[in-house]
């Protein structure tokens, strides 16, 4: 099976960096000033372009949108914000805090940028700390993303060992958002490796029904039916598995185990 490196990998794909700077702003925006009006939608114009950059690939393109933003901006929380999030990407760490810790010493409301600070911390190492953010954004009941912060805080607890909480709080944020399909999907997985094998099937299939298979769920969800008498279900994911992912070390381990 994978090493610890990509199993790390896997977990910091599912947890949710929420870069909101599509939606314009409510309330802020004062009527009795054209130049406060020309400079909001300057900074949502550009914050457009540099999310576009930034998900399309060009890091660099979009860090010099943010930076247009704040040669005419200083005090731009939401620049700096996704500033952070580029550098993060892009492994510049210390960068990547410097600039988030700016965006919430600006706006220390600002529960979004929050959270993708919490993702940060997870990323290199600090739990603690992770946990601490997270739940400072999910005191915020108008977020929202909040059930996104319940879910991160799941995968924070799984680090620290701490699997009943973790079950706790992903249970909590599907309450929340019921299609949230790593919290499903590591909710089967705790149920399977306790013996709770139907609760492991109910939220497998919700899993299913939202997520995105991979070799590592696909894997999960053969032995997970199989448990249940899924039989069918369970060559369907295995025929799956083959036909997709026929060079996996999951796929490897299935003919090993079960030679079907």
């Amino acid at each position: 099976m994978r090493d610890r490196k990509d199993n790390l990998i896997k977990v910091l794909l599912r947890i949710c960096v929420s870069v909101v700077v599509l939606l314009p702003l409510a309330g802020c925006v004062s009527t009795s000033s054209d130049t406060s009006s020309d400079d909001d939608n300057y900074e949502q114009k550009n914050l457009e372009i540099a999310y576009g950059f930034l998900t399309h690939g060009y890091p660099q393109k979009a860090i010099s949108r943010l930076e247009k933003i704040l040669e005419r901006n200083s005090r731009s929380s939401r620049a700096y914000g996704v500033l952070g999030v580029v550098y993060q990407q892009q492994g510049e760490y210390a960068l990547a805090e410097q600039n988030f810790e700016k965006a919430l010493d600006l706006n220390s409301e600002d529960s979004g940028i929050r959270n993708n600070y919490g993702t940060l911390l997870f990323e290199t190492g600090r739990y603690d700390e992770a946990e601490e953010a997270f739940e400072e954004v999910t005191q915020d009941i108008y977020y929202d993303n909040r059930s996104r912060a319940f879910e991160n805080l799941g995968f924070v607890a799984l680090k620290q060992g701490e699997k009943a909480e973790a079950k706790e709080r992903f249970s909590r944020a599907l309450r929340l958002q019921p299609n949230l399909s790593a919290s499903s999907l590591e909710l089967a997985r705790i149920y399977f490796s306790e013996g709770y094998y139907p609760e492991a099937f109910k939220h497998y299939q919700q899993f299913d029904v939202y997520g995105q298979q991979t070799p590592d769920s696909l894997w999960l969800g053969i032995r997970v039916a199989r448990a249940v008498d899924q039989v069918p279900l369970a060559v369907q994911y295995a025929s799956t598995l083959s036909k997709l992912y026929p060079g996996s070390d999951e796929y490897r381990e299935y003919r090993r185990r079960y030679n079907d």
